[in-house]
């Protein structure tokens, strides 16, 4: 183990680096023992709900992503690649065939191989109607 490494859960991740406004990216470089690619999904997945909800949440600790503007959308990003990753929100129309679509091609409904990226991984949530699709990509 490097002298430098630190073991953190994420709840300790997330209060080292909502301590300062978004810094560059890797700014907190982060090393990961998880076994699978749908559990580092997860892992970025429970992150970015957590500054979501730090930042943008109402009084009852419900964030509506509908209620966020882009700048919003750009302070979580820039947060998330401090560790090294990008947030993608993708805003679509919450019509029947891109409800269904990322519903059944959601990250933990498909087969994750060897060779699936971690852009290729999807959560999606309906606000009114709109569905934001969610991926992350390694930067």
């Amino acid at each position: 183990m490097n002298p430098d490494e630190v073991d953190l859960d994420i709840q300790e991740i997330f209060n080292e680096i909502t301590k300062y406004p978004p810094r560059e990216p890797n700014a907190f470089p982060l090393q990961f023992e998880l076994d699978s690619l749908k559990h580092l999904f997860e892992f970025l997945l429970q992150f970015v709900t957590m500054l979501c909800k730090e930042f943008y949440s109402d009084d009852k600790g419900q964030v509506n992503l509908g209620s966020m503007n882009p700048e919003q959308f750009n302070i979580v990003n820039k947060y998330m690649q401090s560790i090294g990753f990008s947030c993608n929100f993708n805003a679509l129309p919450a019509n029947a065939n891109n409800v269904n679509y990322y519903y059944d091609n959601r990250y933990d409904r498909i087969t994750i191989t060897s060779n699936t990226n971690l852009k290729e991984l999807y959560f999606a949530i309906k606000c009114e109607n709109t569905l934001y699709v969610i991926s992350f990509d390694r930067i």
